[in-house]
């Protein structure tokens, strides 16, 4: 299952000339669009279709990259939100983290900077491989057409990064020249509709999940592509357009919710049948810190801190979500860890986990009394070096897409509970207590469904419910465009935070 992750891996060992035509950004470190063009010749490096896939690895690599989907992702979509508190060490523990909570940061802050570099980086990547495959004669008709399809989906996903934190961005769909280094930002809906026919575009390349063979399962698919356009329609509220793709999606066989909940955030399901899309990450025996590129932080990072149990302690879930879940909902203990609950019974990795201060065990109070347990890894399975976790980030599963399903179908005047239920039978529950309030229900399903999973602040803010976090304001929706970079290019328009 593991198979794509390993090529990436070795990605990293290939001629830093390859890294040029990609796109690294190597040349010139304080600008996204300043990369010097290579002196070698680039043909060589996309002589096959096995050397063209090598590069498309290339282009995914980023994702996996710490400072978004390891770091920013849930720091906006958690802790931010009303679903958990920052957590560490105090306040002055990732000041940065603390700043956004309180939506008091500024286009200072130095992970937007790096957030922001680092998805053009995969943009560019992603354009490098669709200029070089199209129309070359060393590259398969079928292999044109898969490459090109993926290296689309790529380009789509980095957009939809950019959109959900900074709002509109300049498009860059190609490998730029130098007079369109200052380019300024397109318009939201110029934005939204680049998203849209980028996923499009891959649906119409991409094999369906039940289609992969083994040694392909990570890599994007027809449904992972239909999911990131469904969720686009919804972002957008096109409800007409997202439920009928949902429902082609939930139809397509491809997917099912886990028999366990349990079972959803552990590394045997990485890439699991409730998988639409996974990040991959791997645990790579590392020696040394360093190589954030490859494994992920996200659990030594969200582990409980007393030093017991050896974690920093961020990402703590909140009273109010631990009392969003209705009696007997099983996903709360699934999600939520609270004062000496033991983990992981009759095994040898057996764990009681500590959540309260203690002034023996804590050089900090906590701030919640909770920790998040989804993520958390048994002993075991614990890595050698702490930044090189092997579990996946779930980015979208199959329980979203359904509830996307309910909601476009609420809105569209259709059946809003057979989806719903779905979701809510896995945990043994029946229908909603809040069916006579349909949006309601679907929310809360959203919430105790998703807790944790870095959606919640976005679907506060898309749905209208911003005042449900205190220090919110319309204009505080997106975040700033870093200063480093209206520095480099004065056409970008700073947002209005």
């Amino acid at each position: 299952m593991k198979n794509f992750t390993t090529m990436r891996k070795i990605f990293c060992f290939i001629s830093i000339a390859l890294l040029l035509i990609l796109g690294f950004q190597a040349c010139n470190p304080d600008n996204f669009l300043d990369t010097n063009v290579p002196s070698i010749d680039q043909s060589s490096f996309f002589s096959s279709d096995k050397t063209a896939l090598t590069a498309l690895v290339g282009a995914y690599d980023p994702m996996g990259w710490m400072e978004y989907i390891q770091y920013l992702d849930w720091v906006i979509g958690d802790v931010v939100s009303d679903d958990a508190a920052k957590g560490g060490g105090g306040d002055g523990d990732q000041q940065t983290i603390y700043d956004m909570e309180h939506f008091k940061t500024n286009a200072e802050n130095p992970s937007l900077a790096i957030v922001w570099r680092q998805l053009y980086i995969g943009i560019n990547r992603a354009n490098r491989v669709i200029e070089e495959v199209t129309d070359n004669e060393n590259i398969t008709p079928d292999g044109q057409k898969r490459i090109i399809a993926e290296a689309k989906f790529i380009r789509g996903y980095y957009n939809f990064c950019l959109i959900k934190v900074f709002g509109a961005f300049p498009i860059v769909d190609h490998i730029l020249l130098v007079t369109e280094y200052s380019k300024p930002r397109n318009t939201l809906e110029e934005c939204w509709t680049a998203i849209e026919n980028d996923f499009k575009d891959a649906m119409e390349g991409l094999p369906n999940k039940k289609d992969m063979p083994a040694a392909e399962i990570g890599r994007a698919t027809w449904g992972a592509a239909a999911a990131f356009l469904t969720k686009a329609y919804i972002f957008q509220e096109k409800w007409k357009e997202a439920e009928p793709l949902a429902r082609q999606i939930v139809e397509s066989g491809d997917y099912e919710l886990e028999k366990n909940y349990g079972d959803l955030f552990t590394i045997a399901t990485d890439n699991g049948i409730e998988s639409v899309f996974d990040v991959q990450q791997k645990d790579f025996n590392m020696t040394a810190w360093g190589d954030e590129n490859e494994g992920s932080q996200v659990e030594i990072y969200q582990r409980s801190r007393d030093d017991r149990n050896g974690g920093w302690g961020f990402d703590q879930p909140t009273q109010d979500l631990y009392d969003e879940f209705e009696p007997g909902d099983i996903r709360r203990k699934w999600t939520i860890i609270s004062d000496g609950d033991t983990l992981w019974k009759g095994t040898d990795d057996e764990e009681i986990i500590y959540t309260k201060w203690d002034p023996v065990h804590n050089d900090n109070k906590p701030m919640t009394g909770y920790n998040k347990r989804k993520g958390t890894l048994p002993l075991s399975q614990r890595p050698g070096m702490i930044d090189a976790a092997g579990l996946n980030v779930r980015v979208i599963r199959f329980a979203d897409v359904l509830l996307w399903q309910s909601e476009a179908a609420f809105h569209n005047g259709n059946d809003w509970e057979t989806p719903l239920n779905k979701v809510r039978a896995r945990v043994g529950l029946g229908p909603s207590p809040f069916r006579s309030d349909p949006l309601k229900a679907i929310y809360h399903e959203r919430r105790v469904e998703l807790a944790l999973e870095s959606h919640r602040y976005w679907d506060l803010v898309r749905t209208g419910r911003g005042n449900l976090m205190e220090g919110y304001a319309d204009n505080k929706r997106y975040f700033p465009i870093p200063q480093v970079e209206i520095n480099l290019n004065p056409n970008l328009e700073q947002n209005p935070y």
